[in-house]
């Protein structure tokens, strides 16, 4: 077998000497790469800090609704509307706003934040996810237009966050004469230090 494949007996006996260094040289070589590796790269692990509202049970309490002209706001439990578990939350208006907030804190050094919530439109509309400071600076905003396909829409907003990164996220609607509705569901804030 070792004639046919070029080998001649003599490097053969050879072969198994060089294995042992050979793996030594690759482990040394592997080890120092990640040595290399850790020294260079920022901390092992960030911290994360994440809040999750899908409306369920007591979570309700901690929305903050508000509407001007005919909007409303509203809540809906055990009517299979959700995209999970029980509940979820609606916006309706055909000639003002009507929009449902939540608070986020997370306390000092959290500042890159990620805000998502689940939207589900019954006609083709625009839809607006905010985030507010508690001293009413608006820090983004984003304005999507959703098609009405049955389904809920995943809307989404980054932000480096202010100093204490307590932040009002808050889901939005206005209507002109035109009724726009749409159900809400699964908020969630994520904020890394």
């Amino acid at each position: 077998m070792s004639a046919s494949l070029g080998i001649s007996p003599a490097s053969t006996t050879e072969a198994p000497m060089r294995k042992p260094a050979r793996r030594t040289a690759r482990w040394a070589a592997l080890v120092c790469v990640s040595l290399a590796a850790l020294a260079v790269s920022p901390s092992a692990h960030a911290d994360v800090k994440s809040l999750s509202n899908g409306f369920e049970g007591a979570q309700i309490n901690s929305w903050d609704r508000m509407s001007g002209g005919d909007g409303r706001a509203g809540f809906e439990t055990g009517t299979g509307t959700a995209r999970s578990g029980e509940g979820n939350g609606w916006l309706s208006a055909s000639q003002g706003w009507a929009r449902e907030g939540a608070w986020a804190s997370f306390g000092r050094g959290f500042r890159n934040c990620t805000a998502r919530i689940y939207v589900k439109p019954f006609q083709d509309l625009q839809f607006e996810l905010r985030v507010w400071t508690p001293q009413g600076k608006k820090l983004i905003s984003t304005a999507p237009w959703l098609v009405a396909r049955g389904d809920y829409n995943l809307v989404q907003v980054e932000w480096t966050a202010e100093e204490d990164s307590t932040n009002f996220v808050e889901a939005i609607i206005g209507a002109n004469g035109t009724q726009r509705t749409v159900r809400l569901d699964d908020l969630s804030v994520v904020c890394v230090n």
